[in-house]
């Protein structure tokens, strides 16, 4: 226990250090997505929350399908500007982000426009690095719909899961993406 809280200390002093320098860019952004998931499943047993009064929500989509799958992340920021990220997650994979509060709202797919889709479901047996998913052909996944709002589904430190899963029959995709949120504690 005490070497899984000195490797989320220092992961996490190292961008408070960056963000103290005043660094022109988003020190977060150079963790490695697999690092932090890596590390938060490794403190927290597997949940997405930031123990105590973290300065970050922590954003993590998990591939239940058995296909590659593209998701698009949106959220605004303290400055009310809508912000992004995208990630290719592998058939049972998970990938996670941690934005730094305040984190105004979050939602899969785009957050002025709560129709857009906010997954892809490759129909491609297999993706290796070289594979140019631009040219594969695709399923969007029924758009999440709803917008998540700080102090009212979620508080800074907690963690924001999204999946997407297979529902044969159940939705015009035949996937969806859910969300579960992890206080933090």
């Amino acid at each position: 226990m005490q070497a899984r809280v000195c490797r989320l200390l220092i992961g996490l002093g190292l961008a408070t250090s960056l963000l103290l320098t005043g660094c022109s860019f988003d020190p977060l952004s150079i963790l490695n997505p697999d690092f932090l998931t890596t590390i938060l499943s490794s403190t927290t047993g597997g949940s997405s929350g930031l123990p105590g009064d973290a300065p970050g929500v922590v954003i993590s989509v998990e591939n239940l399908t058995a296909r590659w799958a593209r998701v698009v992340v949106s959220y605004r920021d303290a400055d009310e500007n809508a912000r992004s990220f995208t990630a290719t997650v592998g058939p049972g994979d998970k990938t996670a982000q941690m934005i730094v509060c305040p984190v105004r709202e979050v939602t899969l797919g785009s957050v002025a426009d709560l129709e857009s889709p906010g997954a892809v479901v490759f129909l491609a047996d297999s993706i290796s690095a070289d594979t140019d998913l631009d040219t594969l052909p695709f399923i969007e996944v029924d758009p999440f719909g709803v917008l998540l709002r700080e102090g009212i589904n979620y508080s800074c430190g907690d963690g924001l899961a999204f999946d997407i899963r297979e529902t044969p029959g159940q939705t015009s995709s035949g996937y969806r993406t859910r969300v579960t949120v992890s206080q933090a504690g």
